[in-house]
């Protein structure tokens, strides 16, 4: 059966001159809807993508499930590379299978990922029974579809993705604890007499922080920079071997939910003050990055909120004062005249101090030196953090609660990213129960530095102590008084809150008001356009 043209349907979808302008925007919208899952190796994606299967079966969608690996090994069978038998361990058949994605996105990062798009439309073909020709647009039918991703590996394919399938597409992040993990992977690679021999350990380890960041290749996997551009948060570091617990399938049907709008979802504390941390955040003109913070108290209360930003005097950072303030004048980095980065400077400076004083380094022939520097940026040298001019987003929501007089013991400070080890010790210090981030940040030593007073594990985590300094005395000195939870967030990612929670529909009959959810008048906020820009102008005006 040939298939119809985007014009073609887009005209059905006009073929009424008396349709209105919502009419035939709805009528050009599919009942497709796409979810990607991302997670470093062990965290359980596949665990995800069944729970969100069982989810959108339950709300009446056809589930299509479409495995990565699977593309990568059909792609290796049809250029005639070597595959991994079936019979081959895990220790080796899977730094294979990394070996051919790497060379698959060698030439293009969403290379798997443009594969991905291709088995789509392929299988699309296959249900809707139309003929597939590789190249040109399979048109969906009326079937409320689930396409599930299993699983992504590198970010590129994550923006792939955005781009082809729009509001349509929602990318899930699944964490878990590092040593979960680990101790996970160790126990499938290896059997138990395996395990006592460094030497695979070792290989397990390489592979697991491969799969994370592979430094020494951009078109390698990038796990880590993948998971935290992710919509939706769910943790899999609880131990259920046989997924009987189902820990999973209750955080995901929530997120169905949210897309599918069957009952009304509204946010959590953790998910409504993560996202005034993400609003702070973009207030940052550091030229490194941007980071945000928001402090609650008890209550889920934000009593501050901060950004990375150069400090004022009087109190604060810059970019806060109202636009009528006459006083008002720039001096951030970005800003001034010229612009540059402290931090960088001053690097610089050491690294070129370090050349000229080290004999041993000095004797570099003049045009090596900047390929000298650059290996130097390189060591930790290179990730000094102490010069750059911004108060941290953490220090500028505690400084902030400080200035207006509000305690910050007990509170829960919700971060972008990690905190740097000069932020941990401040939020130690200041009273701070638990901490919750999104985006990892390498450079940081606050666990190493002070794991005596933090803790990453939620299972056997205790507050910080409260007690009077007589009720301390009276403990013995060796018991635990506490320490700070490190966490990462789950839930709905900031960059999904208002799409999530914003009200674009009615949610009652306005005569008996009964709780009832309406549809949108200009069609679900989550259904894609079938249709370019183009094609949609000309539906849209051809009539007039």
């Amino acid at each position: 059966m040939a298939q119809a043209s985007t014009a073609a349907h887009v005209g059905a979808a006009n073929a009424n001159q008396q349709d209105d302008a919502k009419t035939i925007i709805k009528g050009i919208r599919s009942n497709e809807i796409w979810f990607g899952v991302v997670g470093p190796v062990g965290a359980g994606g596949s665990r995800a993508i069944d729970s969100l299967k069982k989810a959108c079966e339950a709300r009446g969608y056809d589930c299509q499930v479409i495995k990565m690996s699977a593309l990568i090994k059909s792609w290796a069978e049809a250029h005639g590379r070597d595959v991994p038998p079936p019979d081959m361990r895990p220790i080796d058949s899977v730094p294979m299978l990394q070996n051919l994605g790497d060379e698959i996105r060698k030439s293009d990062p969403a290379g798997v990922g443009r594969l991905c798009l291709a088995a789509i439309a392929r299988r699309r073909a296959g249900l809707t029974g139309a003929d597939f020709v590789q190249g040109q647009a399979v048109q969906p039918d009326e079937t409320k579809r689930a396409w599930l991703i299993d699983s992504i590996r590198h970010p590129a394919e994550t923006q792939l993705f955005r781009r082809a399938y729009g509001p349509s597409f929602a990318l899930v992040g699944v964490v878990c604890e590092e040593s979960v993990r680990e101790e996970r992977i160790i126990g499938k690679f290896l059997t138990n007499p395996e395990k006592q021999d460094p030497a695979l350990v070792s290989r397990v380890k390489d592979f697991i922080a491969r799969d994370a960041d592979d430094e020494k290749k951009a078109y390698g996997q990038h796990v880590t920079n993948a998971f935290y551009e992710a919509d939706f948060f769910v943790d899999n570091t609880f131990n259920d071997p046989t997924g009987e617990n189902g820990y999973l399938e209750e955080p995901l049907a929530r997120l169905v939910s949210i897309v599918t709008h069957d009952r009304l979802v509204r946010p959590t504390i953790e998910e409504t003050a993560m996202h005034h941390a993400h609003s702070a955040r973009v207030r940052s003109a550091c030229l490194s990055r941007q980071v945000g913070a928001a402090l609650v108290d008890h209550y889920g209360t934000v009593v501050s909120t901060g950004t990375n930003e150069v400090p004022r005097a009087g109190g604060g950072v810059y970019g806060e004062q109202f636009s009528g303030n006459k006083r008002t004048h720039e001096h951030r980095c970005a800003f001034r005249n010229p612009a540059f980065c402290s931090n960088n400077r001053e690097q610089n400076a050491i690294i070129d101090e370090l050349i000229e004083q080290i004999p041993e380094l000095n004797v570099t022939p003049a045009g090596e030196k900047e390929s000298l520097r650059a290996k130097i940026r390189k060591t930790r040298l290179g990730g000094l953090i102490e010069f750059s001019r911004a108060v941290h987003a953490e220090m500028d929501a505690l400084l902030s609660a400080g200035r207006e007089g509000t305690s910050t013991v007990g509170t829960r400070l919700f971060v972008t990213t990690f905190p740097c080890h000069y932020c941990a010790r401040h939020i130690v210090s200041a009273g701070v129960y638990e901490v919750q981030f999104i985006e990892p940040y390498p450079k940081s030593l606050a666990l190493s530095l002070h794991i005596d007073a933090i803790a990453v594990s939620e299972a056997d985590w205790v507050p910080p102590s409260t007690l009077s300094i007589s009720e301390e005395r009276a403990i013995d000195p060796e018991e635990d008084r506490g320490r700070v939870l490190f966490k990462p967030f789950v839930g709905v990612a900031p960059r999904l809150y208002l799409k999530a929670f914003e009200k674009v529909r009615d949610l009652k009959d306005k005569v008996t008001g009964d709780m009832k959810i309406g549809e949108p008048e200009w069609g679900d906020e989550w259904s894609p356009l079938v249709s370019a820009y183009p094609e949609i102008e000309a539906a849209l005006t051809k009539n007039l």
